[in-house]
């Protein structure tokens, strides 16, 4: 087993934890989580790591089939590397806005405020499935790199 495939096994255990602690923060929280605006917790911070993904992997330009590869295997999707294209094109504006790096950082915040532990999970789950999915085509170009280094100076505001 290459370490690519340890470290998907880390995030596949870790994002399932993840997933478990929202329920039971979202639960703690007594209706203070605003269901009617972000829908459920897990939910809502999945979606969010799947567009950072997008944006990762998209940041060099192109999408490889290893890329579509491990994104399938971590989030049991049946993505070909053309559909996902298409989805990567049809969020292409908003994920590459400043909104949308303004969101990530408020929806962190807005974690915090709930779980800190929790959060910290969060940040530590998504650096470690940029770096699986950036370098599951074998290499990691200079793009990639630079976009996650930014988003993780995004998950430190």
């Amino acid at each position: 087993m290459s370490k690519l495939d340890i470290n998907a096994a880390s995030f596949q255990l870790g994002f399932e934890k993840f997933l478990i602690g929202c329920e039971a923060t979202e639960a703690e929280s007594n209706g203070k989580w605003d269901r009617e605006t972000y829908g459920e917790m897990q939910d809502y911070y999945a979606s969010l790591m799947v567009s950072i993904i997008l944006r990762t992997i998209s940041a060099d330009g192109w999408v490889s089939n290893k890329e579509v590869e491990y994104l399938n295997k971590l989030f049991g999707f049946d993505y070909n590397d053309g559909e996902l294209e298409q989805v990567f094109e049809s969020c292409k504006e908003l994920i590459a806005s400043e909104s949308f790096e303004e969101e990530i950082a408020d929806s962190i915040r807005l974690m915090a405020s709930f779980n800190e532990k929790l959060t910290q999970a969060y940040k530590n789950l998504l650096t470690l499935v940029c770096d699986i999915v950036a370098k599951s085509d074998g290499f990691v170009t200079d793009e990639e790199k630079a976009e996650i280094s930014h988003i993780e100076k995004l998950l430190e505001q």
